[in-house]
């Protein structure tokens, strides 16, 4: 793509039956866009991934596509999983930095100007730390988020306190080169994203969020144990490739 017609920002929000809650996102988030005083004099576009749902998610969204100056749907097709979708949005978008964020608004939006300083004064990857334990009462969950944490710093090679939470932002560059080698499709997906980053030096900076607030019924909420052994077996995956190095990207020289 030419320079040129790169947008400043894009915003990704994978949306598997969320007809209860997109519109109101959607809303809430044009309202956002249009008020906040860093971002509203920007190009930003927002991309919503609707998968196959039948539930009427993706019609809503399109009904709200007049509240932005740059908005893109795409229907991927049917469910494969949060990564798919995530990567869909992820490598169609057109901003120097693209943003993909969870459709429950979890992470409150003012975040995204702190995120978005944060990428364009020089990092790659932008990413937020939930601190779980501190803002749920679900102990499963809890429990669950810090095994999860500490068996992907001993497998995913990598210090990081939450790789999980759907609220991250890559430079273009960092989005091609860690979503086109993504090969999770499923929950494991940002726990391979990180990998890739972290196996091909770039820079990851974690922001801490104080005001997350775990959602009834939101995006990890459902099925937490199903979903938790689907992430244990995919970082079992993703360490065979780290270590057999299938991650690094093979210098030209």
């Amino acid at each position: 793509m030419d320079s040129s017609t790169l947008r400043d920002l894009s915003i990704v929000i994978p949306a598997y039956k969320e007809a209860e809650r997109i519109g109101f996102t959607l809303d809430q988030l044009a309202d956002f866009l249009t008020t906040s005083y860093k971002l509203k004099g920007l190009s930003i576009e927002v991309i919503v991934v609707a998968a196959d749902a039948g539930d009427g998610t993706d019609k809503i969204a399109l009904d709200k596509k007049d509240k932005f100056k740059h908005f893109m749907l795409l229907r991927p097709g049917p469910k494969v999983g949060k990564g798919r979708d995530v990567k869909v949005g992820m490598l169609k978008a057109t901003g120097k930095y693209i943003l993909f964020m969870d459709a429950d608004l979890a992470t409150p939006l003012h975040h995204i100007e702190t995120f978005y300083d944060e990428i364009s004064s020089g990092n790659d990857i932008v990413i937020a730390s939930r601190g779980v334990e501190k803002h749920s009462t679900n102990l499963l969950r809890i429990g669950v988020t810090a095994i999860g944490n500490l068996l992907y710093r001993l497998l995913g090679g990598l210090w990081i306190d939450d790789s999980q939470c759907g609220f991250k932002i890559f430079t273009k560059e960092a989005t091609q080169l860690c979503f086109s080698m993504l090969q999770i499709n499923g929950w494991g997906f940002d726990m391979e994203i990180l990998t890739i980053a972290h196996e091909n030096k770039l820079t990851i900076k974690t922001i801490h969020i104080n005001d997350w607030t775990p959602i009834p019924n939101g995006t990890f909420e459902n099925a937490i144990i199903k979903n938790s052994l689907v992430s244990l077996k995919d970082l079992f995956i993703i360490f065979f490739r780290r270590v057999s190095n299938q991650y690094k990207i093979k210098s030209k020289n």
